[in-house]
């Protein structure tokens, strides 16, 4: 009787598992899933505007030639973008100071004889830089500056063709050689076309160095933008890590911060943002070319070419560096409106950063306004520097038209108005267009 139950149960539970199976494929095969649609996020890290290359920002700006003649001159960026173009297609080679400490007279000498082509650089550049765009051959390039190029363009027949280096504020002087035949190049496509350049003249009793300028009247124009502000908060993703908002004491002005202590703030009254890490602050040197290379990625890697840059300087002892906003290839200045971008470098944990940057926060996008102006003669503004007293004259180191740029009481409109300016000692001041005669408006 045991064993006939036994065998009862065990059909019981087969039947029951059988059905338990039944049960569950047909759960399987009729369930339909509910799912909860989630969207992807992608966070697109935009830059404010296009990044640039090294030969876009570390530009000549001034172009002499000195014929037998006369000497004719050019900056215009067009024509200037015609000599960059033939220096990249040359060979250069053998590089090697020619003299530490070069006197005025011995640098005049350099870059004021027959037969030469003078290519003005605003800052010093590092010839690590200047490789970095042509094509030097050498295996080893030197660590050192130069803020004037030098094409000797009739050598002696014994002699290569050569370019020279020269350092205008230490006197140091380096000579590289060139291929005869991108000589042949350069005479054929750039010389014989500057011919045609204006002529331009001097005043020897201005500054050490001669000074030359366009001699005839200079016609420009005076341009107006609608002002239009770049969104602080946009910089403000550029430049800080999960970056937060607060506002100063007044509550007027926008200010962020992140985790690391870095800070930035708008500057409504100079149109301009700053950015400083407190804990990258440092007394340390840097190498001149590591500097404006660490720069140059640093402001291209958040799009902060907003407008046209040129690199105009450095101080690389404080590792700081400076690019000068440039319209219709002239430089810009201010009293009040920030028209440079100015970035200090320190280091924090044995990593090198940027402990301060301070920039414009606008861009010059929707022209309003436009107008003739004919600037007086340059001739006419080495006559009346002329009259200065010889401690006034010779502390002159550049003349040049610039745009002097002004807000309307409203805000609504940028203006930059044409005019002649002077730099004496580091600083660039405006030459008032009484002391020259005057100038004359138009409209185009």
């Amino acid at each position: 009787m045991g064993l006939k139950y036994v065998e009862h149960i065990k059909s019981i539970a087969l039947f029951l598992l059988i059905l338990l199976s039944l049960a569950l494929t047909f759960t399987i095969w009729t369930f339909t899933p509910t799912h909860e649609i989630i969207e992807p996020t992608t966070t697109v890290d935009a830059p404010i505007s296009k990044p640039k290359n090294t030969e876009e920002i570390v530009r000549p700006v001034k172009l002499l030639f000195h014929h037998t003649e006369d000497v004719t001159g050019t900056s215009d960026q067009n024509n200037i973008g015609l000599l960059i173009e033939s220096v990249k297609n040359w060979q250069i080679s053998n590089i090697r100071m020619v003299q530490d400490e070069a006197t005025p007279a011995t640098i005049k000498s350099y870059m004021h004889s027959s037969n030469r082509a003078l290519v003005y650089y605003p800052g010093l550049v590092p010839l690590p830089v200047f490789g970095s765009i042509n094509n030097i051959i050498d295996t080893t390039i030197p660590e050192s500056s130069f803020d004037r190029l030098i094409v000797e363009w009739d050598a002696p027949a014994n002699d290569r063709p050569a370019l020279y280096f020269i350092n205008t504020l230490s006197g140091r002087i380096y000579k590289a050689d060139l291929r005869v035949e991108d000589l042949y190049q350069f005479k054929t496509e750039i010389v014989d076309q500057a011919k045609d350049f204006e002529t331009y003249v001097t005043d020897e009793a201005i500054g050490t160095l001669p000074i030359y300028v366009q001699k005839d009247r200079i016609e420009k124009s005076s341009i107006g933008f609608l002002l239009e502000g770049i969104s602080t908060s946009n910089f403000a993703d550029a430049l800080l890590n999960s970056p937060e908002l607060v506002f100063s004491a007044d509550l007027k002005t926008q200010e962020y911060t992140d985790e690391s202590g870095a800070l930035m703030r708008e500057n409504p009254n100079a149109k301009s943002i700053s950015y400083i890490q407190p804990k990258a602050e440092t007394r340390d040197p840097a190498i001149p070319s590591d500097l404006l290379f660490d720069s140059l990625n640093y402001i291209n890697a958040h799009g902060g070419w907003t407008d046209q840059y040129f690199y105009t300087g450095m101080n690389s002892v404080n590792q700081q560096i400076e690019y000068q906003l440039y319209v219709a290839d002239l430089p810009v200045f201010s009293n009040s409106t920030t028209t440079t971008l100015e970035i200090k470098w320190g280091i924090d944990d044995g990593i090198e950063q940027v402990y301060s940057y301070i920039r414009p926060a606008y861009q010059l996008d929707s022209e309003a306004e436009n107008r003739v102006v004919v600037l007086d003669s340059g001739e006419n503004v080495l006559k009346a520097l002329g009259k200065l007293d010889d401690e006034e004259r010779s502390n002159i180191t550049d003349i040049t038209p610039a745009y002097h740029l002004t807000r309307s009481e409203d805000d609504f409109i940028i203006t930059f108005e044409p005019t002649w300016y002077v730099k004496t000692n580091g600083i660039w001041t405006e030459l008032p267009s009484e002391l020259t005669g005057g100038r004359e408006v138009g409209l185009e």
